[in-house]
């Protein structure tokens, strides 16, 4: 039985390592597939100040244009050029905090604070490697270690409880 309950604490330790060290890939993909974002956003956006330009308007009066007007093809298009504006100050907000932050606090960023469509599709093409970082393979260590012994104190105390308890000889 100790055999088990040690091959099972190896298990847990181990696998917190290695999972705990996939975290700083997992944010450097998230950061990669975000700046793309803000890139293609803002060069979308700069289309539209071009077409404002070429009209020889402002950006603003171009925008208050489309929102104004009576074409509805247009109202359409400048509520989505709206919408862009707003995804391009939100983006280049979550970019901005992903740069400030600290290597130990960029997780706790992007667990914070994301773009849940970037989020979803960062996972869906990340792949974890080989690759460990030591710091936070010591914290999924150290998580793992926990839930060991969180579960096997569990157990222990689920025994002691279900175990019969007979009347001791003296």
């Amino acid at each position: 039985m100790v055999v088990i309950r040690d091959l099972v604490f190896l298990v847990f330790v181990i696998g917190g390592a290695v999972l705990g060290s996939q975290v700083p890939n997992f944010v450097d993909a998230y950061a990669q597939r975000l700046g793309g974002a803000l890139d293609e956003a803002r060069s979308t956006l700069d289309s539209f100040e071009r077409a404002a330009a070429g009209a020889g308007l402002s950006f603003d009066d171009y925008r208050r244009r489309m929102a104004t007007t009576d074409d509805l093809a247009f109202r359409r298009t400048g509520e989505a050029v709206e919408r862009l504006v707003e995804r391009v100050v939100v983006l280049s907000a979550l970019q901005q905090e992903m740069a400030e932050a600290g290597p130990w606090s960029r997780p706790w960023v992007v667990a914070r604070s994301h773009d849940r469509t970037i989020l979803e599709r960062a996972y869906a093409q990340w792949r974890p490697s080989l690759t460990i970082d030591p710091r936070w393979g010591g914290v999924g260590l150290l998580l793992g270690w926990l839930l060991h012994a969180g579960l096997a104190g569990g157990t222990r105390l689920i025994e002691r409880i279900a175990r019969p308890q007979w009347p001791r000889r003296r």
